[in-house]
């Protein structure tokens, strides 16, 4: 999954062939940088386009499709495999799964011959600026006019939901497609809350009041993983977000002058900078790694801790019996804030992407277009325990508590969600930033020092 593990920098366009020399790639990749084929052109439709074949895929065409073997699993493509044969029974589709993405198919895309779905996704992804700058990417843009899998009425674009496009467009091209969806932000325990009488606020003075009733009772108000101190970043951008609005987070998102340091952001800072300065965090945080963390959480240790929809699956049978987990959304600082409570920080992730030197480009687009059928999300859905990128997908029966939460807070936020995309321009800054992010939390630097220093390293970033 890359929800938690940006790809590194973006590099220059020679790095695509340059990797592939190097000894992960082996002996494949150095045969072929020499006169093997380097096309990077779209492989041509050889059949008949209609509505229910809208590229024009020859119907006995193989297709290959390489599947990222992460936490998610593999069981939940079974489904969109199955779709496509039943609409091209004469193809030999061929499934496999890797975590070694960039050692397995990097030599390939140098040769020409990658397959024709590559979930490039975990830690070992290639590069994203490296597929860019050498135009090895399909655009996608077709798929998003073309009539959905379930129902030819609606487009595939119109069965998105906010940002799928955004966060899958690099150098002005739609070139991938990520398929999961999850919130960012904090969690609480409703159970603890409703055992103890308490109700979630929705304004800056309530939570600093709630705040104080948890320490009361013995319970530090946060916890958080010091060692990757970027899982605050989410939160407090969440607080950015309603205080000062998108065009701010767009500014901070494109590296811009004067974003950490707009007076509605810092003010947002300011008022977090409360939980720290009376004493909020659970002590020993700053040492804590994310499971860690989550598991003070759910011991009852703390009454929030910051992280993404992969919470609650990740910690598993830890997670206590009747716990009921629910993502938070920020409280409103204040009666100027530019966004409404219900606005939540989310993010399309788990990228899947068409090369465009395969041999079946049009069998990529339409693999992509069934693994976005309301049943290829419901199925993934219920397999990988996280929302679709389709926003008509329904959860299943048994869907744990968490996930519900998060489900009705997409709902009550409508098109007010942002996505944070530092991560992927530029991960350096977003380590940075994040340390910065840290000694925040521990009080060692207050609001207006975070702000400034952000920005003074925004700025270095962007030369």
């Amino acid at each position: 999954m890359n929800d938690r593990f940006p790809p590194s920098r973006p590099g220059r366009r020679s790095v695509l062939a340059m990797l592939a020399l190097t000894p992960v790639a082996g002996a494949l990749a150095a045969c072929a940088t020499g006169g093997a084929r380097q096309s990077t052109t779209a492989g041509t439709p050889t059949g008949a386009a209609n509505a229910g074949n809208p590229f024009g895929v020859s119907s006995g065409a193989p297709l290959e499709v390489v599947v990222f073997d992460g936490g998610y699993g593999q069981e939940y493509i079974k489904v969109p495999v199955d779709l496509y044969r039943g609409k091209h029974a004469a193809a030999k589709i061929t499934q496999s799964a890797t975590q070694q993405i960039q050692q397995s198919l990097q030599p390939r895309f140098v040769a020409g011959d990658p397959p024709d779905v590559v979930n490039n996704s975990g830690s070992n992804a290639i590069d994203y600026g490296a597929l860019v700058g050498d135009k090895a990417l399909l655009s996608l843009t077709p798929l998003l006019t073309a009539p959905s899998w379930s129902d030819p009425a609606v487009t595939v674009g119109d069965t998105l939901r906010p940002g799928v496009v955004q966060v899958g467009t690099h150098d002005g091209q739609f070139v991938v497609l990520n398929y999961s969806y999850g919130a960012y932000g904090a969690w609480y325990s409703t159970s603890l809350f409703e055992e103890k009488g308490w109700t979630y606020p929705q304004t800056w003075d309530d939570y600093l009041g709630l705040c104080d009733k948890m320490a009361t009772a013995g319970i530090a108000p946060w916890t958080y993983p010091g060692q990757f101190p970027y899982y605050m970043f989410w939160w407090l951008a969440s607080l950015i977000y309603k205080a000062a609005g998108p065009e701010v987070i767009d500014k901070i998102n494109k590296l811009e002058p004067n974003a950490w340091t707009d007076e509605q952001a810092v003010a947002a800072l300011r008022a977090f900078e409360a939980i720290p300065a009376n004493g909020w965090v659970l002590k020993g945080s700053s040492g804590l790694n994310h499971t860690d963390a989550q598991m003070q959480f759910l011991n009852g240790k703390a009454g929030f801790v910051p992280g993404g929809s992969w919470l609650e699956n990740e910690m598993g049978d830890s997670v206590p019996k009747g716990f009921d987990m629910a993502i938070c959304r920020a409280p409103s600082i204040g009666k100027d804030d530019v966004k409404p409570f219900g606005s939540l920080c989310a993010k399309a992730g788990e990228p899947y992407v068409i090369p465009r030197s395969a041999a079946n480009t049009a069998g990529g687009l339409e693999f992509l277009r069934a693994m976005l059928s309301t049943e290829g999300a419901e199925n993934f859905i219920a397999k990988a325990g996280t929302l679709s990128s389709n926003r008509n997908a329904k959860l299943p029966k048994d869907a744990k508590h968490g996930l519900v939460s998060i489900d009705a807070a997409l709902k009550e936020a409508g098109d007010n969600v942002f996505g944070i995309t530092v991560d992927t321009r530029d991960s350096r800054l977003w380590k940075d930033i994040a340390n910065l992010m840290g000694r925040f939390m521990n009080g060692d630097i207050k609001a207006d020092q975070l702000a400034k220093q952000a920005q003074s390293l925004t700025d270095k970033a962007r030369g």
